[in-house]
């Protein structure tokens, strides 16, 4: 939901701001305002539905000593190992975020949303937003007199222990494995430094679109053309034998018919992992992004 509608979360956003950075898209500070802005927006937005949560009594029993529970669990590791969860998760949740823009339709991007996302719920792996919300809730609750206990976590050890180590981790996957991987076997990093930071390097200007998805959205379209101009010549109907030509109200009086024009050469198709190395749109409608 979060993906389609448009909005930003922070683990996202380490993946395709930088992406747009390397590719010489957005200036670097644009790329850290973005990522903080989303960083300090999700513990508001995670903190304001956990509030939301308690107007609404919904914080209560079954919910209250479950969140307590995760409150205790999440804040029982070392920083070490909350970092290597968080690396984890972004893997797996910027893979979500790449393989929705390969689809242009609803379908294909629940799809490609719904594996990697389950994927890292199901490790259990640590999700900077999501813990913005429920270890917030988890607090709450930890406040009434029937749910509080000794040595429960404060925000001092949700921050510390938990929240901080998390961000790092799901920045470090972001940043690091997708944006500069991707970058390297998609786009231009493999060069470097890139284009792009070489130019910004020496002073030089390059030209940059004022609307850079209008440029991933023409070389989508180009492909979508081309395959179908090689579907077309591939469905056009031989020529047919001489007697099938004769009976054909437009044979022509001597018997020697006009030549065919000549049929299109075939497309020669790409082995699978050059296929595979070529399709860099998707990477192309993520930076856009």
């Amino acid at each position: 939901f979060i993906l389609l509608s448009g909005c930003i979360l922070y683990t996202g956003a380490t993946f395709t701001c930088p992406s747009a950075w390397i590719e010489g898209k957005a200036n670097i500070k644009s790329v850290i305002a973005v990522i903080s802005v989303a960083w300090i927006g999700n513990i508001v937005g995670g903190f304001g539905f956990a509030l939301l949560t308690e107007a609404c009594g919904l914080n209560e029993g079954g919910v209250a000593r479950l969140v307590i529970k995760v409150l205790k669990k999440k804040t029982g590791e070392n920083f070490g190992v909350i970092f290597l969860r968080g690396i984890g998760c972004n893997w797996l949740v910027c893979m979500a975020v790449f393989l929705q823009t390969l689809s242009n339709d609803m379908s294909g991007k629940y799809v490609g949303i719904f594996f990697p996302i389950s994927c890292f719920v199901a490790c259990g792996f640590e999700h900077y937003p999501a813990n913005a919300y429920a270890l917030p809730l988890a607090w709450l609750a930890g406040l009434k007199d029937e749910y509080k206990e000794d040595g429960l976590a404060g925000w001092d050890k949700i921050l510390g222990l938990n929240l901080i180590p998390c961000s790092l981790g799901n920045l470090f996957a972001g940043v690091i494995i997708m944006s500069c991987g991707f970058s390297y076997f998609y786009g231009t990093l493999r060069t470097c430094p890139p284009p792009a930071i070489a130019a910004k390097m020496k002073g030089e200007q390059q030209e940059q679109s004022e609307i850079p998805r209008l440029a991933a959205v023409e070389e989508y379209m180009k492909q979508i053309l081309a395959q179908q101009e090689m579907m077309r010549s591939q469905q056009r109907p031989a020529a047919g034998s001489p007697e099938d030509l004769a009976q054909r109200p437009d044979f022509p009086e001597g018997g020697n018919p006009a030549p065919a024009p000549a049929a299109p050469a075939a497309a020669v198709q790409p082995p699978y992992f050059q296929a595979a190395l070529q399709n860099n749109g998707g990477f192309a409608r993520t930076v856009s992004c």
